[in-house]
């Protein structure tokens, strides 16, 4: 009996410990809408995601909604407080934020006409500036500083 009891807890301890690793939800876009702009998250390589620590998971359908939702959020952008994610503009791909490359051009599209468009490499972010002609590339730091469309 000792050892059923044992492997229950052991059980739970190892399910609380993977439901706080904090990482990005799949998007359904028949489902899943944006938490600032309400719109359906339709085009979902451009989807962002913050995940809390405790287990919340907020869903936007730009990078710009995200950014947002942050400043209204400021304790969310404490460190270890929550994950940011981006996806790859071209694998859509899952990337944190911090480690994430942006080029941005305000003729970029973008669901919610920010113009940022993010990568898992500085090398595809490069690619893209190269094929489009045009942007600029922000690393996370330089991201930060951007002013955004409702900003302005």
């Amino acid at each position: 009996m000792k050892k059923i009891g044992l492997a229950l807890m052991l059980a739970a301890f190892i399910t609380g410990c993977q439901a706080n690793k904090m990482e990005p939800e799949e998007i359904n876009p028949e489902i899943d809408v944006c938490e600032v702009c309400n719109m359906g998250i339709a085009h979902e390589f451009f989807a962002t995601e913050i995940v809390t620590a405790e287990g919340e998971i907020h869903k936007f359908d730009d990078i710009g909604c995200m950014e947002e939702f942050l400043q209204d959020n400021s304790s969310l952008d404490e460190k270890g407080s929550a994950k940011k994610y981006v996806r790859d503009m071209e694998s859509g791909e899952w990337v944190e934020l911090e480690q994430a490359y942006h080029v941005f051009h305000p003729e970029f599209w973008t669901p919610m006409a920010n113009g940022v468009v993010s990568f898992k490499s500085k090398e595809r972010a490069e690619n893209y500036r190269e094929e489009q002609g045009m942007g600029e590339i922000y690393e996370y730091k330089a991201l930060k500083k951007h002013e955004w469309s409702w900003e302005k």
